[in-house]
This record gives structure tokens, sequence and C-alpha cells, in this order.
């Protein structure tokens, strides 16, 4: 009933209902049943109109974790190299050590062979790689926040009004907006509205390319999460929608 509720289906279903249990007039059921189907079955595309879209910026957002992964593993690779080209370098400094004439320039060898695997691996933990403009335009998480939307990111009434639903299973009584978002700031994942636009994490996963902000490979990772997070819980419209149909009564 919550399912015909929200595709506004719910008169039909009762008519049919009440003729399939008194067996009268057998000529109307199919009518109802034809109206049922069809906006069962627009619905069911409207939530795979939704769910590409989520699908279209996951890609896009781990296209740019790649991006910035490759980036951070190539300027790694580099520091690496300074490490065994130094540690090398101070060793065999050292062994130049006992032959007397080259003393103090083994010493100053040795000095500068440490330093520099030192201040590599000083770098190596304090990189945590750069950034980069999210320019896929797409900001499917951004409702959820009630944020600015962009037109090819905004719910349909039927996603909507599922996402606004409280779910039958939640003893706490959320709608399946609010269990979400309660898990991504658990998760840390993203952080509460903030007055400080552009510094809060929630500012990054939700901004579309007229923000001009830069994402992390952090940032990338939890909105490419959250998102596969919505387009799970949307998805269950789908399981809801295909038990509607089944429990339509034959005749």
């Amino acid at each position: 009933m919550r399912t015909a509720n929200i595709i506004h289906v719910l008169p039909e279903i009762d008519q049919l209902s009440e003729l399939a249990r008194n067996q009268s007039d057998p000529s109307k059921i199919t009518p109802l049943r034809q109206i049922i189907i069809e906006r069962v079955l627009a619905a069911s595309l409207e939530v795979d109109a939704t769910i590409a879209q989520i699908d279209n910026e996951i890609a896009q957002s781990n296209e740019v974790r790649g991006y910035l992964s490759d980036k951070r593993a190539v300027n790694r690779a580099n520091l690496l190299s300074i490490i065994s080209g130094g540690t090398l370098g101070a060793t065999s400094a050292g062994l130049q050590l006992p032959s007397g004439g080259n003393k103090a320039s083994s010493i100053v060898g040795i000095a500068a062979g440490v330093l520099s695997p030192t201040l590599a691996i000083s770098g190596i933990r304090a990189q945590k790689g750069g950034t980069r403009l999210f320019e896929f335009n797409s900001n499917m998480l951004a409702e959820m926040f009630d944020r600015p939307t962009l037109g090819d990111s905004r719910y349909d009434q039927i996603v909507g009004s599922f996402l606004n639903e409280v779910a039958p299973t939640d003893e706490e009584g959320l709608t399946r907006k609010e269990c979400l978002i309660q898990t991504w700031i658990t998760l840390k994942r993203t952080d509460p509205p903030s007055p400080s636009a552009g510094k809060n994490k929630l500012d990054r996963v939700t901004s579309q390319p007229s923000d001009k902000l830069a994402l992390t490979i952090d940032d990338s990772e939890d909105r490419s999460a959250m998102l596969e997070d919505l387009r799970a819980k949307i998805s269950f419209l789908k399981r809801d929608l295909a038990a509607l149909l089944l429990s339509l009564p034959d005749k």
C-alpha cells in the first residue's frame, strides 16, 4: 500500500481488490490492471533514470580519484628513488673512510646521503595527494542536504517521496533520507552543515562545477561511497514495484 500510494495508484488498487473479492463485472478488471501496470512501468523507468545519473557521477568521481592516486603514486616513486639513491651514496661514502686522504669529503658525503632519505621520508609521510576540480555536470547528493541542485540532478516526485518516507523497518521513525545522512555523518563521510562555505566537507561532496571547489582523494572517495549508498537505497523501490505487480489479483 505504501508503494501504491507513492506512485498514485491506491484508488485503482482498492477498486481492483473490491472487484476481485466480489467477483463482479470481470470486464472492469483488465482496464484497472492496465492502468496500474503502466504507472508501475513509468515509475520503474524514472528510478532507472535516477540511478543512471548517479552511476555517471560515481564514474566521474572515480576518475578524479584515480587521477589523483596515480599522481601521488608517481610522486612517491620519485621520493623513494631519492631515498635509495641517498642511502647508497651514504654507504659508498662510508666505505671510503679507511683510505684517509678523502676522509673529510666522505663525511660530507655520508651527511648528504643521510639527509636526502630523511627529507624524502618526511615528504612521503606528509604527502596526501593533490586536488582537482570536479567538472562533471552533476551533484546528485545536493538535494539530500537541501543544497542548490543542477537540473539533471533533481529527483522526480516518485523517488523523492520514497526517500522522504519513513522506512517500515526503522524503529526510530527516521525517513530513508535521514537514515542515510545519519550514517554518512557517523562514518565521517561528510560533516554537518556549516556556515563556512567551501571549507566544510559537505560543500565538496555536493559541489557543482560552478562552485570551483577542488576535491582531494578522500573527497572523491567519500563522494563515490555516498552515491553508491544512495543508489542502493533507491534501488529498493524497484523491489517494491515488483512486489506491487505480483500482488495484483488476476481476476
